[in-house]
């Protein structure tokens, strides 16, 4: 990877629009007092302007999401990474794996994206560091801005007229191009057959503000991403009181649950069930399904049953990180509860952190003295119940497995 340093805001759209031009990716885009430094790679062979096809990584963006620490505190610095994770909702994360969570507004805000530029090739290549599905998401607003200017001074755009320009970053059938056109002339002054390519670099950033006024640039709320409210008290009757509250994630496990045996279930090669991998997607895209539907997707099943429930998850497809409990978004009860959520070692047991090793997942529905009844996906290669002893041994005594940890998410 090579970079550029010391870059000012003013010539970030110049320094970004170069690397379009030179088929380039940006791979990295930090801010630090006042200058941007942009990392980058040569794009390879592909030389057309379709959508790239996201491929997911084999490593997390940062390193601390596979790792039991806590990210440091203090307020995230530049942010490397970002994804939605409900409606409305998009997370962002720092190098050191802190977050902060844009949530409302408009979708244009909450991606740090005015000029609402659709996710690929161009905006990766612009330092794109996530997308909500459809749409880029910036580090921040003056990246994203950034952007707009870059997009314009590509060869698809500078040999065109002000109005032609914008027909064609607004076209037609999707927007009223006319009155969007004369919006721009109207803010800017600048002459609707006036020729991009003959324009200033203070007329491209007249332009880029002036659309991201039009694109509908609204503030929501900024805030930490946190449990939604104090953790409960450390009697287990607190969290005892609440269990009406565990039917939320519950619901929408036992949902899974009851669909027909093979849209629940794993499918043998060459076949991969798109809604485990969908758990996948949703619980942490960062990780590549190597193995497709036939990864161990138990902590994928819970994590999408709390996402989109509207609760914390863990940003990781392991067992491990519910017991990590790195944000704190669970409380530890002492022993199983319904709605709950039961954590499942297995040997060896040498490692006190947990870093790497096996487990298991899943959300508690009945119990005895030694065993415990899960509701949980990959259980049998399906979504199901299934009963599991509290600790198992091998016939001369050796631990095989045994329940580490009971959870409850944080209610509101």
């Amino acid at each position: 990877m090579e970079t550029l340093r010391g870059i000012p805001e003013a010539g970030l759209a110049d320094a970004l629009a170069d690397l379009v031009r030179t088929r380039m990716i940006v791979t990295s885009l930090t801010k630090i007092d006042g200058a941007y430094t942009v990392g980058f790679t040569p794009a390879g062979a592909s030389s057309n302007d379709e959508q790239l096809e996201q491929v997911l990584p084999s490593v997390p963006p940062v390193a601390n999401m596979d790792a039991p620490e806590p990210p440091p505190a203090g307020a995230p610095g530049e942010f490397v990474h970002a994804r939605a994770i409900a409606p409305k909702t998009i997370l962002y994360t720092d190098a050191k794996g802190r977050d902060q969570i844009r949530e409302g507004g408009s979708r244009s805000w909450r991606n740090c994206n005015p000029g609402n530029i659709r996710k690929g090739d161009f905006s990766i290549n612009a330092g794109a560091i996530g997308d909500d599905a459809s749409f880029a998401i910036f580090p921040d607003e003056d990246a994203g801005k950034a952007a707009i200017i870059a997009l314009l001074r590509t060869s698809a755009y500078i040999r065109l007229t002000l109005k032609e320009a914008i027909f064609r970053y607004a076209p037609p059938v999707e927007n009223n191009s006319e009155a969007y056109a004369k919006f721009i002339h109207d803010q800017t002054g600048i002459a609707l057959n006036a020729m991009l390519a003959d324009l200033k670099a203070e007329d491209f950033r007249k332009i880029a503000k002036t659309i991201q006024i039009v694109e509908g640039w609204k503030p929501g709320i900024i805030r930490s991403n946190a449990p939604p409210a104090p953790l409960m008290g450390p009697d287990i009757g607190v969290a005892s009181s609440a269990a009406s509250a565990t039917q939320d994630w519950m619901t929408i496990a036992r949902r899974e649950a009851a669909l027909p045996v093979r849209e629940r279930s794993q499918w043998p090669d060459p076949g991969e069930n798109p809604r485990i991998l969908h758990y996948f997607k949703v619980c942490a895209p960062w990780f590549e399904v190597a193995g497709g539907d036939e990864v161990d997707w138990c902590a994928a099943f819970v994590n999408f049953c709390l996402v989109t429930s509207g609760h914390m998850g863990t940003d990781h497809p392991g067992a491990r990180s519910f017991f990590w409990n790195k944000k704190k978004q669970f409380h530890v009860l002492s022993g199983p509860q319904r709605g709950a959520i039961a954590v499942r070692r297995y040997a060896p047991f040498t490692d006190p952190k947990w870093t790497t090793g096996n487990g298991h997942v899943g959300f508690v529905v009945s119990w005895t003295s030694t065993t415990v009844t899960l509701l949980g996906g990959n259980q049998g290669n399906t979504v199901c119940e299934k009963t599991f002893p509290l600790l198992e041994k091998n016939s001369s005594g050796t631990k095989l497995s045994e329940f580490v940890a009971f959870l409850m998410p944080v209610i509101v």
